[in-house]
């Protein structure tokens, strides 16, 4: 914290570093100076503000952060035993048949290529073949699209059980995209301040204090900047962290 006592010590840098006759013989130095010590102890109270902001901000974030890595983890544990043993049971039967329906959909191909050739003989090979797997390859099918059905419609309930979840993640990330926005300008306001602080110091060793008013004005009209940004910035921290409480109470119990 810087004591709001430096500004005797500003005041004295400038007054020996410059031309003492000439600044007496100025008004608007003496103008300067009065802007200087009129503004200094709220250009000091506003850093200390902006890094007490910055802190609570970085605090919710995380605490955010934390929530929804936990409600996601939560979200994909949902029906996962159940899903994954008709997953696997799909494929399997799948891999059983896959064979025999693959035989018998050649043979359905070969035979309609006979007709368009008019070649009887072939047809009626590839027909009695392909019919004497018929009813194996019908039941063979019965039971692939009941397992997939069966898959299907767990899949269906659980995106449904899910849903309101899902929905209130989906503000989040849209929130989240709005800090990020936020955050570009915030960065633009900390540089430019940043800028106008840097050159509001070295003005002081120069002993201007037309230069360093005019540039500690500019520092602290973005330092009125970044407290209205981190402010947003907060306020969309705390919508997100309303609704990753919401988002986690939808959860199917």
């Amino acid at each position: 914290m810087i004591h709001k006592g430096f500004l005797g010590i500003i005041i004295l840098l400038i007054l020996l570093t410059g031309n003492v006759s000439q600044v007496y013989a100025t008004s608007d130095w003496d103008t300067a100076l009065e802007d200087i010590n009129a503004l200094h102890d709220n250009y000091i109270d506003s850093q200390e503000v902006i890094q007490l902001d910055n802190l609570k901000i970085k605090k919710l974030r995380k605490q955010n952060n934390d929530d929804l890595k936990s409600v996601k983890a939560k979200l994909n544990t949902i029906d996962q035993i159940l899903l994954s043993r008709l997953k696997t049971e799909a494929e399997l039967i799948q891999q059983k048949h896959s064979s025999l329906l693959k035989q018998y959909s050649t043979l359905s191909k070969q035979s309609a290529a006979a007709k368009k050739t008019n070649d009887t003989k072939a047809v009626t090979i590839f027909d009695l073949k392909r019919n004497k797997l018929k009813p194996a390859a019908t039941a063979a099918r019965a039971e692939v699209k009941a397992k997939t059905e069966a898959l299907t419609a767990a899949r269906k309930q659980t995106a449904t059980k899910t849903k309101p979840t899902k929905d209130i993640l989906t503000l989040v990330t849209t929130l989240k995209k709005q800090i990020v926005a936020e955050n570009k300008k915030l960065a633009n306001a900390q540089q430019s301040r940043s800028e106008a602080d840097k050159l509001y110091k070295a003005a002081i060793k120069q002993g201007d204090a037309i230069s360093a008013a005019t540039e500690m004005k500019l520092s602290y009209q973005q330092m009125d900047k970044i407290k209205t940004m981190q402010k947003n910035l907060y306020e969309l921290e705390q919508r997100i962290a309303v609704a990753l409480r919401s988002a986690e109470s939808k959860l199917p119990q």
